[in-house]
């Protein structure tokens, strides 16, 4: 990247997933998508079925942190799942 005579600073600009607070409650449908490593559409049909449960706050839909991690989560042992 060009050190002289950029018209933005030296951290603007670039991606920051990943090193954002641990303290976060919510990821957007594209942060979402990326840890999973799926399509947004897939995520964004996930919300609009009800299976992912989300909070719209704007024009941006935010997944809750515990939601995320149930997805992550191995299913308990014992459970059968049909």
């Amino acid at each position: 990247m060009h050190t002289q005579g950029t018209a933005m600073p030296s951290e603007q600009g670039t991606a920051r997933f990943g090193t954002g607070r641990a303290d976060r409650i919510a990821y957007t449908v594209a942060e979402v998508a990326a840890l999973l490593g799926k399509h947004i559409n897939t995520i964004y049909g996930w919300v609009r079925s009800g299976a992912l449960p989300s909070e719209r706050i704007g024009n941006t839909i935010y997944i809750p942190k515990w939601a995320l991690a149930r997805l992550l989560a191995p299913p308990p042992e014992g459970d059968e799942a049909a």
